[in-house]
């Protein structure tokens, strides 16, 4: 492949992790979403899940853009193996959400 493709996502994390730990894998799963539109819906939506429960706390939770490096098949072998941190080329946070009030 000439050149490979590389795509942007969004996702979303609490706030707070340092950014050399964030793509470290922890055996929980990272959702991804195509649009900042869709990874906002659905912050909004556990927020407000969260903010229902009066026996739960909301913690401070960011949406972050995600860039990739080009994804030829090393990087496929990489993802598949290792979890997405190794495909990671850029992060930023993008938008954060404190609790409801």
């Amino acid at each position: 492949m000439k050149n490979p493709p590389y795509y942007t996502f969004y996702t979303y994390s609490v706030a707070g992790i340092p950014q050399e730990e964030r793509w470290k894998p922890t055996g929980i799963s990272d959702i991804f979403f195509e649009s900042l539109e869709e990874a906002r819906s659905a912050v909004i939506a556990m927020r407000d899940d969260v903010a229902a429960d009066p026996e739960m706390g909301w913690a401070t939770t960011v949406i972050e853009k995600m860039e990739t490096i080009p994804l030829d098949q090393a990087a496929v072998i990489a993802l598949l193996n290792h979890g997405p941190g190794r495909v990671v080329a850029r992060c930023e946070i993008v938008e954060t959400f404190g609790s409801k009030t």
